[in-house]
């Protein structure tokens, strides 16, 4: 199915779409008891975690690797179905033959044991050193003379900690996967892909939740707190990227700003994005809104986005290169006067979501982009100009995409004042 932008109307009272979604897996109203707690979507995700991993193995077998040390938070939620703390270092080892070991911080064991499927591993307590367990599981595995990847692209492994593992297992000969799992997630799974539905209902709840609250004087902290309450209740589970980023007046800019304490006037327009998760998987909306009548200029502003970005996602499809996509905006913004020039990528990819990373950039739309876009990548598209921003998540189908966040694709109106 080719793409179709959202329908304007409206009837929620605030300007906000809240229709049923075509098709029975894309529910607007999130159960909580399908979004209660951490781990609670495992069983759904246990045997794509198990295919993945036997996938991992089979890439360590044809490089002729004996095994490979996992670090990084996103690739230990994705591989094992844990999110791992970065207090202290955790990691599993996975073997060619496909078994996997675990090296655990003794505080987090009960929680791995519920949200994990991998059974062998080895536990420390606070004062002692999580690498001294490693080097000892390596050679307790028979691996102290063998060929280990890592990932020296990972956030947890450290310079200093990678070169002290080489210093203490001399015999060991280390190679990097980096990228070979990035690679595993671009393509999302049935399974995956019903949960960025799933957070895509939460967002456009958070959504709509904010601009009730929008009124004369509420505060910007008020207006995040309303967004939360909404995703929260609707059973967000975001274990560290932050929920709500909101801006008002003059920081409608700081795309990645911090809660201030400026308050609301009528007519200020007001940046609100949400970013929440359902079990790991971030889906993410920006829209503008204003409280009371609509200034004609930023009217005009957001009608000329949209439309730009309408025009791009109308041409996602499998097989299309990413930078034609980009193009498609970049260009645009220029050439009706919206921008002199835009510095970042105007989407990228999304999936599994956890500290210290904010975004999957492995897939960006650039004009340097050597990639083509693949049924079942999910990304987060947006655009920006004088201010304003305007993004939706997609899913790419067989034939098109699928937009997953439902709201209206214009300035959004809080008009009782």
């Amino acid at each position: 199915m080719s793409y179709t932008p959202p329908h304007p109307k409206t009837n929620f009272g605030s300007d906000v779409d809240t229709r049923q979604a075509k098709g029975p897996t894309n529910p607007r109203q999130p159960s909580r008891s399908s979004t209660a707690s951490s781990g609670r979507h495992e069983n759904g995700h246990r045997a794509d975690q198990l295919h993945r991993v036997a996938k991992l193995a089979e890439v360590l077998r044809a490089r002729n690797i004996d095994a490979a040390i996992i670090d990084a938070a996103e690739h230990m939620r994705y591989l094992f179905g844990y999110s791992a703390s970065a207090v202290m270092y955790q990691c599993c080892i996975v073997t060619a033959d496909g078994s996997a070991h675990a090296i655990i911080r003794e505080l987090d064991d009960a929680l791995f044991e519920s949200a994990s499927w991998v059974t062998e591993r080895a536990t420390y307590v606070d004062w002692e050193d999580p690498f001294d367990l490693l080097i000892s599981e390596i050679q307790r595995l028979g691996l102290a003379s063998a060929t280990i990847a890592q990932e020296l692209d990972s956030n947890y492994l450290t310079v200093r900690d990678q070169r002290r593992l080489a210093a203490a297992l001399p015999d060991v000969q280390f190679a990097d996967i980096s990228g070979v799992i990035l690679k595993m997630r671009a393509r999302k799974s049935p399974a995956e892909i019903e949960e960025h539905r799933r957070a895509a209902a939460i967002a456009d709840l958070g959504v709509s939740a904010v601009l009730d609250a929008m009124a004369e004087g509420v505060s910007e902290g008020e207006l995040v707190a309303a967004g939360y309450a909404a995703a929260l209740a609707g059973g967000a589970d975001n274990n560290a990227p932050r929920l709500v980023l909101l801006g008002m007046g003059v920081t409608t800019q700081h795309m990645h700003g911090g809660v201030g304490n400026r308050r609301l006037e009528v007519g200020q327009p007001v940046h609100i994005e949400l970013l929440p998760q359902s079990n790991g998987y971030s889906t993410r909306v920006m829209r503008p809104a204003v409280l009371g009548p609509l200034p004609s200029n930023l009217q005009s502003s957001v009608e000329q986005l949209a439309e730009i970005q309408d025009r791009q996602l109308s041409a996602m499809r499998p097989g299309v290169p990413a930078r034609e996509i980009d193009r498609l905006a970049r260009e645009e913004l220029v050439k009706v006067g919206l921008r002199d020039r835009f510095p970042h990528n105007t989407g990228y990819g999304i999936g599994i979501i956890t500290g210290p990373k904010l975004a999957d950039f492995a897939h960006l739309f650039t004009p340097a982009a050597e990639w083509e876009l693949q049924q079942g990548m999910v990304f987060h598209m947006y655009l920006s100009a004088a201010g304003i921003q305007i993004s939706d998540t997609i899913c790419v189908t067989e034939n098109g995409i699928e937009v997953l966040t439902r709201l209206p694709r214009k300035l959004l109106n809080k008009k009782d004042v």
